[in-house]
């Protein structure tokens, strides 16, 4: 009896060690499950503020910026972007200062060195106007963020897995004119970074945009054919960020998301909060647009500037959530989002990949209609002429 006794004993405890050992077992797989997951979605969002022509200078207002407030603007910007939680970076898109001075970047570095987040930047027209070189705008910029740590004023990073970044710079670097031009280096570096990153959601970052929001022959890319060449080849998930124009806009082609922000001294004087989250069968874009708070200086300027309504955009210029179903060609629910997609395409976005894809053969395309219908004309006069009061 004893013996079965201590036999009892010792087979209960063997149980409750086997029976602890699979709780922890269970309890580390879920923890790991849960870890894993919880990286994985943060991997998959990208998360920041996009922010451009803040012009920082001490000069007076003029009849189009308000540079008196600069400062002010930038400043209350900041404090609004900390405000924000969970941020991955702030990017600025260029024309962080009015010209460029040492005191400038030095007031431009001090207000934003208050920022909870890193920032990075591209480089706009203004950083090249002043008394400063190249060589010695780029040198300051390094010296005052520790974060840019490239020797280019172009750049790729990898901040998420799911995403690449890259920073083009298409400005007059001696400081000529507004106007921009990609050299062929820039262009072999972008066509390079897109084919090899075809499994991400790309980011294109640069101060004046290739698809303008509104026409301005002096201020736009000469050569940004060459631009739209590259990236047509490519049908991945694509966003390209722009300032320069201090208008608001937003357009959507296929796969291409072209975002102009506003300036930050120019009405309507707001930043975007972009969020991206990168799914296996979709993308998802956030666009939240915030503005100044700093309303008498916004309603200041609204009154000075020229078709203010176009520098505000619409709502949906504004704040909107575009979904991007990406390519399963054998599932049922591919096939159903892309008629639905196709149904909500506009006119003018049908125009815009037309004259994005090849701009030279839709002229061409035009003259020879119009000549075709010419001829008609011609013939049908001739027929006429020709027929006999009988016969009519």
């Amino acid at each position: 009896m004893k013996d079965k006794a201590n036999y009892r004993k010792f087979n209960f405890n063997s149980i409750n060690k086997k029976l602890y050992s699979f709780l922890v077992l269970i309890i580390l797989a879920i923890a790991t499950t849960i870890g894993a997951y919880a990286f994985s979605f943060r991997n998959m969002t990208l998360d920041f503020v996009h922010i451009s022509d803040t012009h920082i200078t001490s000069r007076a207002d003029t009849s189009y910026k308000a540079l008196g407030s600069s400062k002010e603007l930038l400043k209350d910007a900041v404090e609004q972007i900390n405000d924000i939680i969970g941020l991955d970076f702030v990017f600025f898109g260029g024309d962080m200062v009015d010209s460029a001075s040492e005191e400038n970047f030095y007031d431009f570095y001090s207000i934003i060195s208050k920022l909870k987040y890193p920032s990075l930047n591209a480089f706009g027209n203004h950083e090249y106007y002043g008394e400063m070189g190249e060589d010695e705008v780029l040198s300051t910029v390094k010296r005052y963020n520790p974060n840019y740590i490239f020797n280019k004023t172009y750049y790729a990073l990898s901040p998420k897995t799911d995403y690449r970044i890259v920073v083009l710079n298409a400005t007059d670097r001696q400081g000529a004119t507004s106007g921009g031009h990609f050299d062929k280096e820039q262009l072999d570096f972008l066509d390079n970074e897109l084919a090899n990153n075809q499994d991400k959601v790309v980011v294109i970052a640069l101060h004046h945009p290739p698809l303008e929001p509104f026409v301005a022959k002096e201020h736009s890319i000469d050569n940004k054919d060459e631009f739209f060449n590259i990236l047509l080849k490519y049908k991945n998930p694509i966003v390209v960020l722009t300032g320069h124009y201090h208008a608001t806009k937003l357009r959507i082609i296929g796969n291409l998301v072209f975002v102009s922000t506003p300036a930050m001294v120019t009405y309507p004087m707001a930043f975007r909060h972009i969020k991206i989250t990168n799914y296996k069968d979709r993308v998802i874009y956030n666009f939240d647009f915030i503005p100044t708070r700093l309303d008498e200086v916004k309603e200041q300027n609204r009154q000075n500037v020229i078709s203010y309504a176009t520098l505000a955009g619409s709502e949906k210029d504004r704040n909107y959530q575009y979904i991007y179903h990406k390519k399963h060609p054998k599932s049922a629910r591919y096939k159903k989002n892309k008629i639905q997609d196709a149904a909500k395409e506009t006119r003018a976005s049908k125009r815009e990949i037309k004259k994005l894809t090849n701009p030279k053969q839709t002229k061409k395309e035009k003259v020879k209609k119009e000549k075709v219908k010419k001829i008609k004309k011609s013939k049908k006069a001739k027929e006429i002429q020709e027929t006999s009061p009988q016969e009519l």
